[in-house]
């Protein structure tokens, strides 16, 4: 059986879109994702249609924030909050800035990493360098 049953990944926030998920997904329950840019910035669970709809209200608080959005209908809805909460523990607190709650995982399942030494990386450049012409 699949976690995820249907899914959109990163969707302008458009009438259409919104239109276009009522569609498929209807009343379905699962996991979305509002990103400002490439950035998310809220990850929320539940009747996934209706709640895109009111964080897109004019006058909605988080409504400001967000312009493309993922969503996730969840093969079992007992799983959503686990994976809210996975979704939410991944990223850094900034980044999810508009959710109220943060991640709540089992503590009793945590393991502790042996070592806290990080070792200093020089990151790769991102775009390739022009070459003499």
């Amino acid at each position: 059986m699949a976690l995820i049953k249907q899914f959109g990944l990163h969707w302008p926030r458009n009438q259409e879109n919104l239109d276009e998920i009522e569609d498929l997904a209807g009343h379905k329950s699962g996991i979305y994702v509002l990103y400002h840019g490439a950035m998310p910035v809220y990850i929320g669970r539940g009747a996934i249609s209706s709640r895109l709809r009111s964080h897109a209200k004019e006058g909605s608080k988080k409504g400001q924030f967000w312009d493309r959005l993922s969503w996730f209908v969840i093969g079992k809805r007992e799983t959503e909050r686990e994976l809210e909460s996975l979704l939410l523990e991944a990223l850094p607190f900034y980044v999810r800035s508009l959710n109220k709650q943060s991640g709540k995982l089992l503590k009793k399942l945590q393991v502790a990493a042996p070592s806290r030494e990080l070792y200093d990386v020089a990151l790769p450049r991102l775009a390739p360098g022009r070459r003499g012409r």
